[in-house]
């Protein structure tokens, strides 16, 4: 870690403990292996650094080179075996802690290497063959060597169930005071050149670099993604967990790590399937394509080269998707004798969830969406993931997914994919809006409401339309499963409109007291923003444009502090077509041409 980034993560502890961030609603406190391994680790750090402390100033008292040596081997020694055990015992219990962080003899070289600055600054002036001086030097090194040990210790503890940073920030405050108080008794009647203030910023660059190294994995490539393929069945928070495609073929998924202590979880898109009709055409995306070009240019907020992408520089996880189910399903589905399907979409998902809670420990922010399927994937597991990285901020958005369905859909098809027996039952309202057939607008009310310091966020264009759109679905679910209703897809825009505003405005209404969800209608019938350069670029019809509306909600956190450009948003002349927007060919009611504009015209 830099000198710079240093700074920038002091400043944003500092600012974490003056607001006194407190563990979210909801969120539990239960340790996980690699927490408890990653909590063994800091608190050994912090054991090596005191050992290592205490060497040198028992050397500046006694002049015994010997000694000294003998001693920082013997604590180098005791690191390296605490290190193997924690990594042994996390083994043990299924997760792999070595993958997590930097090794042994990395964190002793990094505490080495500020020690040895550190204690040059201590003795700087001082003269070692003069009791006073060496008296002196001995004092501040031991008050550094308590400081140090402590500082890891409290991070460690904090990590272990990631829960009351204000306790921790508190304890480190008070250890922080302690050293500066001794260094000022001691200081005073030496003339040591080094200060309180600037010993102490070694000391917490320690503390930095150590927790850097442990809560974000430098084992993960930060040049391009990476293809993860889980095989096997894996247990998981009590729960057996297969991950597969559709038919049964290997499923993967891809990550890249970043440069700052944020997380993107992103769920793809591809369609859905629900029984012998649907699953039987081509609805929905059924493997994971290896070959995509996720590591190539990409437009929109897919594209990490842009500089204005505020996503550039996080830690990715790329959920992929092949289970036909909007990533929840949890059944092996027989829909006719030659037609069984894997809907094994929380499985995917929860696998891609364990591997990143087991390299990214404690994001400062995470940012939870995906795209048409994966908006949905989106909205059901950030509740999942809340419990997973409680002490972080939240922001939630639905690309393109905003559960406009039929009841019958919802009553006699949902069942299929056994959605609900994973659906988080200690949320009040969440299991009930499936039961009662209230669907997605009260389950966005329970959700936001039990976690109302996250954002929650809609994004849909006012006729989402093509086969694969939301028109599309909807309107295949309007004409009995039958494929001409996709096919036509565009018989159902003006429907679909009509339900899809007033779902989120109702939201909206219900949640005003929160004050944690807004939606955005664009202009026209594009399906899905993310990767398409609109989001840098489009204001038609009186919008503003994604990348700031996406700034905006980055930029708030409720329910007070909401940057005044996350609004709810509604284009003007939302049915004006935008080049590339899908259409029928020939064009069909209710798209029309007026001009040289292609324009959804609806009956009043």
């Amino acid at each position: 870690m830099t000198r710079q980034s240093i700074r920038s993560y002091l400043a944003l502890w500092l600012m974490v403990a003056a607001l006194g961030v407190a563990q979210k609603a909801g969120a539990a406190s239960v340790s996980y292996p690699v927490n408890d391994c990653v909590d063994t680790k800091q608190t050994q750090a912090g054991v090596y650094c005191d050992s290592v402390l205490n060497a040198w100033a028992t050397f500046d008292g006694n002049g015994n080179a010997s000694k000294r040596d003998t001693a920082l081997q013997k604590a180098a020694t005791t690191l390296a075996s605490q290190w193997s055990t924690a990594e042994t015992k996390a083994s043990k219990k299924g997760v792999n802690c070595a993958e997590t962080t930097v090794s042994s003899t990395q964190a002793q070289s990094t505490i080495d290497t500020a020690v040895n600055t550190l204690v040059g600054e201590v003795n700087g002036g001082l003269n070692l063959g003069t009791q006073s001086d060496a008296t002196c030097g001995k004092t501040i090194l031991k008050a550094a060597a308590t400081d140090c040990k402590q500082l890891l210790q409290f991070d460690g503890s904090f990590i272990k169930t990631l829960a009351n940073a204000g306790k921790r920030d508190q304890k480190q405050a008070t250890a922080r005071s302690n050293f500066l108080a001794s260094f000022q008794t001691a200081a005073g009647g030496c003339p040591t050149t080094a200060t309180g203030a600037g010993v102490q910023s070694l000391l917490d660059g320690i503390d930095a670099n150590i927790v850097a190294g442990t809560i974000v994995s430098p084992n993960v490539d930060d040049t391009q993604f990476t293809t993860i393929s889980p095989t096997g069945t894996t247990t998981y928070e009590k729960k057996q967990l297969t991950p597969q495609c559709v038919a049964g073929d290997q499923y993967s998924f891809f990550v890249k790590r970043g440069s700052v202590n944020n997380i993107l979880m992103y769920y793809e898109g591809g369609g859905a399937c629900w029984d012998a009709t649907t699953c039987g055409g081509p609805t929905c995306t059924t493997h994971v394509d290896e070959t995509s070009s996720i590591n190539n240019p990409a437009p929109g907020f897919a594209d990490l080269t842009n500089p204005s992408n505020p996503f550039q520089d996080w830690n990715i996880v790329f959920v992929s998707y092949c289970s036909c189910d909007i990533h929840f399903g949890d059944s092996d589905k027989q829909y006719s004798p030659s037609l069984l399907i894997h809907h094994h979409g929380y499985d995917n998902a929860r696998i891609a969830e364990k591997w990143a809670r087991e390299h990214f420990l404690n994001p400062d922010v995470v940012f939870v969406t995906g795209s048409s399927a994966g908006a949905y994937g989106a909205w059901f597991h950030a509740p999942l993931l809340e419990a997973v990285w409680p002490a972080s901020q939240f922001h939630v958005l639905a690309d393109a997914g905003n559960g406009v369905i039929t009841t019958d859909f919802l009553k006699n098809f949902f069942p299929n994919w056994n959605f609900t027996a994973n659906l988080p039952k200690n949320i009040p309202g969440v299991v009930q809006s499936i039961k009662n057939l209230t669907g997605i607008p009260a389950y966005t009310e329970a959700v936001a409401k039990f976690f109302p310091t996250t954002t929650w966020a809609h994004y849909a264009t006012a006729y989402d339309g093509g086969e694969g759109g939301q028109t599309g679905f909807y309107n295949l679910m309007l004409n009995n499963n039958n494929l001409s209703g996709a096919v036509n897809w565009w018989t159902g825009s003006c429907q679909f409109n009509q339900v899809m505003t007033q779902q989120v405005q109702d939201t909206a209404t219900a949640l005003t007291a929160t004050n944690n969800y807004r939606y955005y209608i664009g202009t026209g019938s594009r399906h899905t923003m993310w990767g398409s350069d609109k989001v840098y670029g489009d204001t038609t019809g009186g919008v503003p444009t994604l990348v700031d509306w996406v700034n905006a909600t980055l930029n708030s956190s409720p329910p007070s502090n909401i940057d005044p450009g996350w609004t709810d948003v509604e284009c003007t002349n939302c049915g004006l077509l935008l080049p590339g927007d899908p259409q029928p060919s020939p064009l069909q009611s209710p798209f029309v041409q007026v001009g040289s504009d292609v324009v959804v015209q609806c009956p009043q």
